[in-house]
């Protein structure tokens, strides 16, 4: 921008300024309002579903400059069953993994209650924009449950092995996700909002290495006559827990009703 177009840049701020101001005296005082929200994200991430939903209650101040509000509510993401690959191979000298005889089940869900905070000021009578931050809401919760066995199970080879192992793994949800966006006034008791949040929380991924716990002849005496050797269930010094940190985008819609 040239020298000469700030001058007339900053008269023109100055003017829309002038022009708005009446339309967007804000209402003095406490209010109280409660939202309830659906989301759609732009990306599918973790096994979570891209749709999500939420709802809090809403207290407001308002004063000359705008609106300060705080609100407290829950949020909520949740995914569907998946299976991943068995990894890998077992170490030598035991026996390979065999596929078909295999599973691993798991979900991911991404819950918890939210504080927003957030600063709104009116365009006109029926637009006003806000833009805030919400803190928590991005619980994360891993289950999973796999049962690994090699190829010839028995206890006629003593490389054979089987895995079991399962868990439901969470990690925590104090996570800080802005937002921002547009709110339409539809009567004196309720508006819609429309809203872009970048959705930060932090994804766990349980990994397991076959054929790497302490095996042993099965002492139960219910069990198969014919098994081969297993390890205690969750006893696999070698697996752990896999974290990624996450920033995804996703339009909220929400209804809002002002009491």
């Amino acid at each position: 921008m040239s020298r000469h177009c700030v001058p007339l840049f900053a008269r023109g701020l100055m003017l829309a300024a002038s022009v708005l101001a009446p339309l967007s005296a804000q209402e003095a005082g406490f209010s109280k309002d409660l939202k309830v929200r659906t989301g759609y994200g732009f990306q599918t991430k973790d096994e979570l579903r891209q749709s999500s939903l939420g709802f809090g209650l809403n207290l407001g101040y308002g004063t000359a400059v705008g609106r300060f509000s705080v609100e407290l509510g829950y949020y909520y993401k949740t995914g569907d069953s998946y299976f991943p690959a068995i990894n890998g191979d077992a170490p030598a000298p035991l026996s390979t993994v065999d596929l078909a005889n295999s599973g691993d089940a798991r979900r991911n869900q991404l819950d918890g209650f939210s504080l927003r905070l957030s600063y709104e000021r009116r365009l006109n009578r029926e637009w006003s924009w806000q833009a805030g931050l919400m803190v928590g809401g991005t619980r994360f919760k891993h289950e999973y449950f796999g049962d690994v066995r090699s190829t010839d199970w028995n206890s006629a080879n003593p490389d054979s092995w089987r895995d079991t192992y399962s868990g439901t793994p969470v990690e925590g949800g104090f996570k800080v996700s802005p937002f921002a966006g547009f709110s339409w006034t539809l009567s004196s008791h309720s508006s819609l909002e429309f809203n872009l949040l970048l959705l930060n929380y932090t994804a766990i991924e349980y990994v397991h290495h076959p054929g790497t716990g302490s095996y042993a002849f099965s002492t139960d005496p219910s069990s198969d006559p014919g098994a081969g050797q297993i390890a205690a269930h969750n006893a696999f010094p070698a697996d752990g827990l896999v974290k990624s940190n996450r920033l995804v985008p996703h339009v909220e819609l929400g209804y809002v009703i002002h009491f």
